[in-house]
C-alpha cells in the first residue's frame, strides 16, 4: 500500500431563501426549466411527465405522473386542486428545489414520497416517515397551505418508525485484497497495451482509492491531467472531492463547482509512473476525465455501473475459480469469491491508514474537511482487513520457489508450537539466565511475536481474541476523535497519542495474525489430503 498526503483548502459559505408558489410562479419556472435545458442540466419539456436531470455526473430521472383515480379520491378532494394544477405546482417544487438538493434526492427522497402522499392521505393506515414528513411539509409550505391546515393534516398521520442505522454490509475484505494481488501482479508483468488500457480503471481503483477515501463518483471525475512532478522529483496526485456531503451547500450540476480538486503526494513511483504511462498513451483524447473513451463512456466519462461492469469482468476472468487463491478462500472462509463494487473501497481505505506512516495526516485532515460516517462498516473490518493481509502476504509465499521457503523456515518463521509453548532459543535453553536471543529479538518483557518462540494454540487463540478487540476499539476511537466526539467528552488526548496507540494495537494483532496464517496453511493441506509442504 501506498501513502498519500493531501492539502487542505476552505470551505464556501452559502444562504437560502424560502420560496413559495404564486401566481407568478409558473410561467418563471418555465423560463428557469429553459435555461436548464439549454445548460444541458434537465432533459425533457417542461410539461411532460419525466424530466431527466444530469448532475454532470449522473443522470436521475424525475417523474411527475400521479394516479389520477388515486388521486381524485385522497387528496384531490382534500385540498381542491385540479390533477394538472398540481403536477404544475410539482414541476415548480422540483425547479426551485434546484440548487438545493442533487437530481437523485429531489427524485426519490422529495418529489417520490410527496406523490404518495397525494395519492394516499387521507386513507387508512396512512403513514409518512418522519423524513417523508419533512419533504411533505415543505411542499405544503411550498403551496402555501394553510399552517392551521398542515397541522390538521399530520395529526391524521401515522408516524412510520423509522429503520434504525445498520453497519454498512461488505463484501468479505478478502474479495478487495486478492483484487489488489491480482491486479498488480498482471500490471508488473508488463501487459499490452490493449489489457494495459482496459484493467487501468482498477489499478487506479486499487491502487489509490483502496488508501484514500474517496467516494466512487470522486474517483471517476479525476481530472486527466492529474498527475505532476515538483522541482525535487516528487510526484504528486490531483483528485476531486465532493462539496455536497458537508451540510447544505448549492448545488451547481457542474463537476467544476461541485467537486474542489485536492493534491497528494504520491511516494510509491512506480504507481505514479504507471498513472503517467496510462496518460500517454491515451494523449490523443480531447477528454476531461482521467479515464479514456471508450464504450463504456456515458457523457464523456467512465459511468459508476461501467466501472462495475469492468470490476465484474475482471473478477470473472482472473480471480473466481483461480486455483492460485484456493487457500486465501479457505482462510476466508468462504466457497468463492463475490463480485465488488467500486464504493466498497471507502471502509478499506480507511482500515489501511492504520498501517500508513501518514496515516495519521490523511485522518487529521479528513476531520477538518467531512463529517466521517460513524457506521460500524467503517472501524470494525480493521481486523478483518489484518488478518487478511496476512493470509494474502503468506499466498504471495507459496508462489515463491521452495527453496526460498525453506530459507525462510530456517530462519525460524513464526509458528504455534500445539498444545504448549516453546522457546527454541539455544542460548536460553543451555542457559535459563541467558537473554541473549531475547533482547536482540526486542522481546524481553513480552515473548510474542519472537522468532524463537512459539505460542501454544490457547495462548495464541487469547491473544488473537484480544488484540482483535483492541484494534477495532481503537479504530473506532479514531472515527470518534475525527467527528470531535472525544473532544466534546473533553478527553485530554492528541490525535498523534490516539494513532500511536492504535497502530500498536494493530500492529500486535497483524503479528498474531502472521502466526495464525501458517497454521491456516497447515490445516488447508491437511483438508486437501494432500503432502504437507513446511514453510
Amino acid at each position: 500500500m501506498n501513502n498519500l498526503l493531501r492539502k487542505i483548502e476552505t470551505d464556501d459559505v452559502v444562504i437560502y431563501k424560502s420560496r413559495t408558489y404564486s401566481t407568478s410562479t409558473l410561467e418563471k419556472c418555465r423560463r428557469l426549466h429553459e435555461e436548464l435545458v439549454k445548460e444541458g442540466k434537465l432533459i425533457g419539456a417542461f410539461d411532460s411527465d419525466l424530466w431527466m436531470g444530469y448532475s454532470g455526473v449522473r443522470h436521475s430521472g424525475m417523474n411527475f405522473a400521479i394516479d389520477p383515480d388515486a388521486y381524485q379520491k385522497h387528496c384531490g378532494r382534500e385540498f381542491g386542486i385540479s390533477i394538472s394544477t398540481m403536477k404544475n405546482m410539482l414541476r415548480c417544487y422540483a425547479i426551485y428545489c434546484n440548487g438545493v438538493y442533487i437530481y437523485q434526492t429531489i427524485s426519490r427522497d422529495r418529489l417520490n414520497v410527496i406523490k404518495s402522499f397525494l395519492e394516499g392521505f387521507p386513507g387508512k393506515g396512512f403513514r409518512l416517515k418522519a423524513s417523508g414528513i419533512s419533504a411533505v411539509e415543505e411542499f405544503l409550505a411550498f403551496i402555501n397551505t394553510p399552517d392551521k391546515q398542515i397541522r390538521d393534516i399530520f395529526s391524521r398521520i401515522a408516524m412510520e418508525k423509522e429503520a434504525g442505522t445498520r453497519p454498512r454490509t461488505l463484501s468479505p475484505v478478502m474479495n478487495y485484497l486478492v483484487i489488489e494481488n491480482e491486479i498488480n501482479t498482471l500490471f508488473r508483468s508488463d501487459p499490452d497495451e490493449a489489457s494495459f488500457r482496459k484493467w487501468f480503471p482498477i489499478y487506479f481503483w486499487v491502487n489509490i482509492t483502496f488508501i484514500l477515501p474517496l467516494r466512487a463518483t470522486e474517483m471517476l471525475v479525476t481530472p486527466k491531467d492529474c498527475i505532476r512532478r515538483t522541482d525535487d522529483g516528487k510526484a504528486v496526485l490531483t483528485v476531486r472531492r465532493t462539496k455536497l456531503k458537508k451540510g447544505k451547500r448549492t448545488v451547481y450540476y457542474d463537476v467544476d463547482r461541485d467537486y474542489r480538486e485536492f493534491t497528494y503526494e504520491i511516494p510509491d513511483n512506480a504507481v505514479a509512473a504507471t498513472i503517467e504511462r496510462y496518460i500517454a498513451v491515451t494523449s490523443g483524447q480531447d477528454r476531461r476525465f482521467l479515464f479514456e473513451y471508450s464504450d463504456l463512456m456515458v457523457n464523456g466519462m467512465l459511468s459508476l455501473q461501467a466501472f462495475n461492469h469492468l470490476l465484474a469482468e475482471f473478477m470473472e476472468e482472473r480471480i473466481i475459480g483461480n486455483p492460485r487463491y484456493e487457500f486465501a478462500k479457505y482462510a476466508a472462509g468462504i466457497l468463492e469469491f463475490e463480485k465488488v463494487t467500486a464504493g466498497d473501497s471507502r471502509p478499506i481505505a480507511m482500515a489501511n491508514l492504520y498501517f500508513q506512516n501518514t496515516g495519521e495526516d490523511i485522518c487529521r485532515q479528513l476531520a477538518d474537511h467531512v463529517h466521517i460516517d460513524t457506521s460500524s462498516g467503517y472501524y470494525t473490518n480493521i481486523s478483518e482487513t489484518i488478518w487478511a493481509s496476512s493470509v494474502i502476504r503468506f499466498q504471495k509465499k507459496m508462489e515463491y520457489e521452495r527453496r526460498y521457503a525453506q530459507e525462510m523456515y530456517e530462519k525460524g518463521e513464526l509458528a504455534a508450537a500445539g498444545a504448549h509453548s516453546q522457546c527454541l532459543s539455544e542460548k536460553h535453553l543451555s542457559d535459563p539466565e541467558n537473554l541473549d536471543d531475547c533482547t536482540r529479538q526486542g522481546h524481553l518483557a513480552d515473548c510474542m511475536g519472537c522468532r524463537f518462540y512459539r505460542p501454544s494454540d490457547r495462548e495464541l487463540s487469547d491473544f488473537m481474541e484480544a488484540q482483535k478487540k483492541r484494534a477495532d476499539d481503537g479504530a473506532k476511537r479514531v472515527i470518534e476523535f475525527m467527528n470531535s466526539t472525544l473532544k466534546a467528552k473533553k478527553q485530554d488526548i492528541s490525535m498523534e497519542e490516539l494513532f500511536l496507540s492504535v497502530q500498536t494495537d494493530a500492529s500486535r494483532y497483524r503479528m498474531g495474525c502472521d502466526i495464525s496464517a501458517k497454521e491456516k496453511y497447515n490445516e488447508w493441506q491437511e483438508h486437501r489430503n494432500s503432502p504437507k509442504t513446511c514453510f
